[in-house]
């Protein structure tokens, strides 16, 4: 763990870390999303009115209405009020990405994050599963890398940061670290999935 006494040196500009005890905690920085954050507000402000929309067609039931005309209205408010509250779901669903390695329990968690700070989790992957870890680096008219999980028997890797190069690289490497002692405490001899976390940064 030598690379993590350090790693909290400097300035980090496009993701957040969090020293645990047992692992590590990196989070993509909000001030990069501020596009993101400002569809979610307003997704989140067209659900409540939708919803709110709904509870108005209540109120407004026309007098002396028949069985059926009151069917339809009926209908209708409970439409509005499920597609509210779709919107409002889905615009909950969070924009920023967080990573959570706790070695202890052999976990990698992949969490998203809204803008009031709550989080959903993506995925839960053990340690014993993930193939790889590997960094792309950015293309022509980008400037973000991103951190890619490997894991196995899934032929799709997963996104799990974006950030800028040399900081990831940072992340990499201390995650792939934190997992080979955490596999050789387990393990006497390391498997072929920890040889190849131990290697240095690979590029995709």
């Amino acid at each position: 763990m030598k690379r993590l006494e350090n790693i909290y040196e400097g300035e980090w500009k496009t993701v957040s870390l969090t020293e645990t005890a047992l692992g590590l905690t990196v989070r993509e920085r909000f001030e990069r999303f501020r596009f993101e954050a400002m569809s979610e507000l307003v997704l989140r402000l067209a659900g409540g009115l939708m919803v709110a929309g709904s509870t108005m067609l209540w109120l407004v039931l026309p007098i002396g209405a028949g069985t059926e005309k009151l069917v339809s209205h009926s209908l209708l408010a409970a439409l509005v009020t499920a597609v509210g509250l779709f919107v409002y779901a889905y615009g909950t669903r969070g924009f920023r990405r967080q990573l959570s390695l706790d070695a202890k329990r052999g976990l990698l968690s992949l969490t998203k994050i809204n803008m009031n700070e709550q989080g959903r989790v993506v995925r839960s992957i053990r340690i014993n599963d993930i193939e790889s870890l590997y960094l792309r680096r950015p293309a022509a008219g980008t400037s973000q890398a991103s951190l890619h999980v490997r894991v196995a028997g899934h032929e799709n890797p997963i996104l799990a940061l974006t950030g800028a190069v040399d900081e990831l690289e940072e992340i990499h490497q201390d995650l792939c670290e934190i997992i080979q002692l955490s596999g050789a405490e387990s393990q006497p001899m390391p498997t072929p999935s920890r040889a190849h976390l131990g290697k240095r940064l690979q590029s995709a």
